[in-house]
């Protein structure tokens, strides 16, 4: 134990010293010009997917422009009940309470099996979590779509200079 000390306090110093000589190095001045980069963040851009969606703005279809005041309307108003919220709230889904219950009263996937067999002791509340949240994802996105194409609508209605007196 007394060796594995001493070896662990040499490397730590080592570690410290080496620490040192590099923050003294980067603390030299040096031209800008010769610097260069050490990586280039641009080319990384392509093989990282886009995990959030970015603002959109809305584009209107072909035939939009060719309907009457009346039907750009009469569309926004059948649109508009798709943008209500259904999924209940985090705290008010019964999902999550019996989730949570379950994780709780320790209550594990795959009871039947013994005690040897790997990934059988996982709690199942923690597989019951996340439904409501992939349900509401798909909600949000459901909404998002819904209302891009309500406000195209909306602005073809007011380049058609619909409903002015």
């Amino acid at each position: 134990m007394a060796r594995f000390r001493t070896f662990l306090l040499c490397f730590s110093l080592s570690l410290m010293a080496s620490g040192f000589v590099y923050a003294e190095e980067e603390a030299a001045p040096k031209s800008i010009a010769s610097q260069e980069p050490r990586f280039d963040f641009s080319k990384l851009k392509q093989y990282i997917p886009d995990i959030y969606p970015g603002p959109q703005s809305p584009t209107a279809n072909t035939g939009d422009s060719l309907k009457t005041c009346v039907a750009l309307d009469d569309e926004i108003v059948t649109l508009l009940p798709l943008t209500y919220r259904t999924v209940p709230d985090f705290y008010d889904d019964p999902k999550v309470a019996a989730a949570i219950w379950l994780t709780t009263m320790g209550i594990t996937l795959f009871d039947i099996f013994p005690e040897n067999v790997p990934l059988t002791k996982i709690p199942l509340g923690y597989a019951t979590l996340a439904y409501p949240e992939y349900k509401k994802y798909n909600e949000e996105k459901r909404i998002r779509e819904v209302s891009l194409r309500i406000d195209s609508l909306r602005r073809t209605k007011a380049r058609m200079r619909c409903f002015e007196i």
